[in-house]
């Protein structure tokens, strides 16, 4: 039987020819962190499992489709025939291959994807939906001549480009691990809190940069053979000494940067890895400096905090294993491996708990403290106290108790006219609950409401019990000018013209347990005018208005401009959404 006709039957039957199971993961080997980290001269690699599905050339499965066409150039790459169930054709492949090989590339750029996908699922226990029309993101290896990616929603793709360098060789952004992990993130965050992409606080942006970072360096540390080898030579004993175990040697590994290669061929403070964003001493400095308006630089506060906390855990757990001589190098790779998937998952599963507009980092810290609460309440290792205490250093705390309420300790609300099986499911439904109930959510009915999603997940605790949710996201829009703003008490920036058009907004997510009933309701209130005010104010400083001159309105240039944007070297010089 050929491989391929081999692959159909395994492909649909449930069981292989041996009579074994059919595997739900399968074995592909990538690059693990960038074509410039090398160990011993060669790039550094790996062997991740994704999940196994039935591809066809491209390689094209149920939610990506491999697409290598280069517009530059106007070159289409044949299709790659991709069956890691049967052998890993690069498995042993070497280091010229990897970099020049256009079926590399493809392989490369799926198996990152699909990884970051299911580390998102896993967390979140539910299948993701993107959030343009359709099943499968394009992701396109060798896009266009520039040494940059971005995802593009209203093309359902992921771009990556690659810069020409002397002698033949070039920058290529899809044999990054740190690049096609952050793109991809975009994606993903972009089906689950699309609204954050609208002109908004500029936390809401730095939020989506500051994810995207923090995936693509967490999922490098869960890969323990990747860590063991970036912590350099251990001695005979298989020892790492104990004065690079401390926190200042491992600050300054290459465990913390992201994208050295790219970062090579930019200026400026990004020519040692994009960011170092580990470096950031703790201070509240930031609120008030302009530079840190800028999406970049305003996500590396939250990416400062999260790796540090992942540093202070890391440290704390090697502890034990600490001789005289230092510590098992293995053991110690384990330790990070463990310490990083467990913030991993943290970080993901209090997506579901963000309000879906208006976010500030205080609803960051807050959600993914309160998500990890519900699925872990012991905190056994003091994770969210280092959570929290690496935010706090940063002047970023848990906001008031009003935002984001447990219903079980409030007024309950009325389900006397509900289905509780619809409450699990349909929108229509949410909606009704939420109408009969607005007093008791303090939401007022006259501002117009549409609940967006609603999304069961079923996750399972560390003490193996399940914990069945299902998130509910709404949100409340307003029209009105900026002399009508005014009037509600808001001050209004210098020359803005009274009768300019507002749009406003504002919105929440309920939480529901497995039965239908509500337990928790996380809220931006819209006629929070001091909130209205800050974002005006950050608006209309930075221009940010559509084609017609009005601020606030959904944006009426392509969304994917925006997130091309924010690669940029200054994201809003000249920018009007």
């Amino acid at each position: 039987m050929s491989p391929a006709a081999a692959f159909d039957e395994f492909a649909f039957d449930e069981r292989a020819e041996d009579g074994s199971p059919v595997p739900q993961t399968v074995s592909l080997r990538v690059i693990a962190r960038d074509p410039a980290v090398t160990l011993g001269g060669r790039i550094l690699t790996a062997t991740v499992r994704v999940p196994a599905e039935r591809l066809e050339p491209g390689p094209r499965g149920s939610r990506f489709h491999i697409v290598d066409y280069d517009a530059a150039r106007d070159v289409l790459q044949p299709p790659v025939e991709l069956q890691p169930e049967f052998y890993d054709r690069f498995a042993d492949a070497d280091d010229s291959t990897l970099v020049s090989d256009p079926a590399f590339r493809a392989q490369n750029v799926y198996a990152i994807a699909a990884r970051t996908l299911a580390s998102f699922e896993a967390a979140l226990g539910r299948r993701l939906r993107w959030a343009f029309r359709g099943h499968q993101l394009y992701l396109v290896p060798h896009a266009f001549a520039e040494a940059n990616a971005h995802y593009d929603p209203e093309d359902g793709a992921i771009l990556f480009g690659y810069l020409p360098r002397a002698g033949g060789s070039e920058i290529t952004t899809s044999l990054s691990h740190d690049v096609i992990a952050h793109e991809t993130t975009h994606a993903i965050l972009d089906g689950l809190r699309p609204r954050l992409a609208e002109p908004g606080l500029p936390d809401q942006l730095a939020f989506h940069e500051a994810l995207a970072d923090i995936v693509a360096l967490l999922s490098v540390f869960s890969m323990r053979e990747v860590v063991e080898d970036l912590l350099g030579s251990a001695d005979r004993d298989g020892r790492i000494a104990r004065r690079n175990l401390r926190r200042e040697a491992l600050e300054r590994s290459a465990l913390f940067t992201l994208a050295e290669q790219l970062g090579e061929s930019t200026a400026g403070d990004r020519a040692h890895g994009l960011r170092r964003s580990i470096k950031l001493r703790p201070s509240a400095a930031w609120r008030t400096n302009r530079v840190y308006d800028e999406p970049h630089r305003r996500g590396e506060v939250l990416v400062a905090a999260v790796t540090q906390t992942l540093l202070s855990m890391w440290i704390e757990r090697l502890k034990p294993l600490m001789s005289g001589r230092g510590a098992d190098r293995a053991r110690v790779a384990e330790e990070g491996a463990k310490a990083a998937a467990h913030l991993l998952h943290m970080m993901i599963r209090g997506i579901d708990y963000l309000p879906p507009v208006e976010l500030e980092f205080e609803d960051v810290i807050d959600s993914v403290l309160k998500a990890d609460e519900v699925i872990a309440p012991d905190d056994e290792y003091g994770y969210r106290v280092a959570l929290r205490d690496a935010f706090g250093s940063f002047g970023i705390h848990r906001p008031r108790e009003d935002q984001l309420i447990d219903l079980t300790k409030t007024p309950p609300p009325s389900y006397a006219r509900m289905n509780f099986t619809n409450l699990r499911s349909d929108p229509d439904e949410v909606f009704r609950f939420i109408w009969d109930n607005a007093e008791v959510f303090d939401i007022r009915r006259a501002y117009r409401l549409r609940v967006e999603s609603v999304r069961p997940s079923v996750r399972v605790g560390p003490d193996g019990l399940i914990v069945g949710e299902v998130v509910a996201d709404y949100i409340q829009t307003l029209e009105l000018t900026a002399g009508e703003l005014a009037e509600r008490g808001v001050e209004l920036p210098r020359d803005l013209n009274g009768d300019t058009q507002l749009q406003i907004w504002g919105g929440g997510v309920l939480i529901f347990d497995q039965f239908g009933r509500a337990k928790y309701h996380q809220r931006k209130r819209l006629n929070d005018w001091k909130r209205q005010g800050r974002r005006l104010d950050y608006l209309v400083r930075y221009g940010l208005r559509d084609s017609r001159g009005r601020y606030g309105f959904t944006v009426s240039a392509p969304r994917g401009q925006r997130f091309a944007s924010l690669h940029d070297d200054d994201a809003h010089a000249g920018e009007e959404w």
